[in-house]
């Protein structure tokens, strides 16, 4: 499971998962058949990148294990999908194409080297080819999106739980896997000061670009607000939450015997400001100004806090088990 977890490609993977299991819900009545075609599809061809398993020198035995593992998980994916709604008539389906996914012995498309103008990919991606770039950027804003997926979507089948009661065990479900995706962005974290440092970046720099990225769950969190609630309140009262997201998890993860002070310092403003909302009446306005200054006042100290963590070892990661 381990090989399977650093070779899967988890980011479309999750995706595809959430879609067997909403899928029915969305499309219960007529179009009851489109999640269960979708359903077959993802059980009979989703399969792993069998380029990773060349690089690291595997075959195609591993390979077909990990296969049979996703033609597992999507078989569960789409059976609840299909009992949230009784589809009942779906399940011997799935069974019947899983039994067929799990006895076959697929044959992966082995790439070789080639004379031809095609290359394999870079491995760069969408960012930059620079050190920030593939350092920080890559593997933090992976780790804020995948983090603000689970709420996101959690926050939309909410609104529709009077409609469809079973939205809202979705919804908490969502809720739920937030904990496992703060807990990937924790070691995110890490490996990201770890290997910008071993490669000669500054932990100044590395502070400021990471502040910045912080403001990817207050963004996603204002905007979803906006848009569902359609709501100034509302926004404003996400505001200050989701601008508390980051830096609680940055400064956990980091915290030692030479910081210490400035997560106390931290946690006292998140407690001030905690206080102060449940006993006054607050202001939507003054709720926003309460964020930016929050969140001001972290970033401006988060360079200071970074330079007397230690980046190799501990943190949160760690005593969890995942560093």
């Amino acid at each position: 499971m381990k090989l399977l977890w650093y070779l899967g490609d988890w980011w479309s993977w999750t995706f595809f998962l959430f879609a067997l299991l909403l899928m029915p819900v969305m499309a219960q009545g007529t179009w009851n058949v489109l999640p269960v075609i979708f359903s077959l599809s993802l059980i009979l061809s989703l399969t792993p990148d069998f380029k990773k398993y060349q690089l690291v020198g595997l075959g195609s035995k591993i390979w077909n294990e990990h296969r049979r593992i996703l033609v597992v998980l999507c078989t569960l994916a789409s059976a609840i999908g299909a009992l949230t709604v009784q589809l009942w008539w779906a399940l011997p389906i799935y069974a019947v194409a899983a039994a067929w996914a799990m006895y076959r012995r697929a044959t992966p498309k082995r790439v070789g080297y080639t004379t031809t103008g095609s290359q394999p990919s870079n491995g760069f991606g969408w960012f930059p080819r620079t050190l920030a770039g593939q350092a920080i950027y890559r593997p933090q804003v992976k780790a804020w999106g995948a983090a603000c997926l689970a709420p996101a979507i959690g926050l939309a089948l909410y609104r529709y739980e009077d409609q469809i009661p079973v939205l809202g065990f979705l919804g908490s479900l969502c809720w739920a896997l937030t904990a496992v995706a703060l807990a990937a962005a924790l070691h995110s974290l890490r490996v990201s000061l770890r290997g910008y440092t071993v490669l000669g970046g500054s932990r100044t720099v590395w502070a400021r670009h990471t502040a910045v990225l912080g403001l990817i769950p207050v963004v996603v969190a204002l905007t979803f607000s906006a848009v569902l609630g359609k709501d100034g309140g509302l926004v404003a009262a996400v505001a200050l939450p989701s601008a508390t997201c980051a830096p609680v998890v940055a400064s956990l993860e980091f915290l030692g015997k030479k910081n210490w002070y400035l997560f106390a310092f931290y946690a006292v403003l998140i407690a001030g400001t905690a206080l102060l909302c449940t006993q006054v009446a607050v202001p939507a306005v003054v709720q926003l100004f309460l964020a930016v200054a929050f969140y001001a006042a972290w970033a401006l100290t988060f360079p200071a806090y970074i330079r007397r963590a230690n980046a190799h070892r501990g943190g949160m990661s760690a005593w969890m088990g995942i560093s």
